[in-house]
């Protein structure tokens, strides 16, 4: 497509590859990032059992992403967020707040699910940037 460009990252579990979407999608000057997961590049979950652990690496993945697309963390202006479980919402809440802060405010959607295409997995977020450029 001549008006969005494909964003894929090395180094991360292969979106493309694997499940045939993109991590990202860039148009103009704003990125929209595919759901991330706290899978490592070979396709095992990461901080099983730990929502907080797989939180930090899907930021962590989330931020890799933006750099490829020529983003900052800081351009986050959406974050989605799917839990499994309302006992693990606290854990979700704590480890964005570890990457994001709690300044400036984003917009921010969170929704308790009973589970994710793998059942060790425990947290998705997909999130929106909007670069200044």
């Amino acid at each position: 497509m001549d008006h969005w460009t494909e964003i894929n990252v090395d180094g991360i579990f292969s979106y493309r590859d694997n499940i045939k979407i993109a991590h990202a999608v860039r148009t103009g000057n704003t990125v929209y990032i595919s759901g991330q997961i706290a899978l490592d590049p070979d396709g095992n979950v990461v901080g099983e059992g730990d929502v907080e652990a797989q939180g930090d690496y899907i930021w962590g993945n989330i931020k890799k992403v933006l750099e490829g697309a020529g983003a900052t963390m800081d351009d986050i202006v959406k974050v989605f967020q799917f839990v499994v479980g309302q006992e693990n919402f606290a854990g979700m809440s704590l480890s964005r707040r570890r990457v994001l802060g709690s300044e400036p405010l984003r917009a921010i959607t969170a929704v308790v699910v009973s589970g994710l295409f793998k059942p060790e997995l425990l947290l998705e977020v997909d999130v929106i940037a909007v670069t200044k450029d």
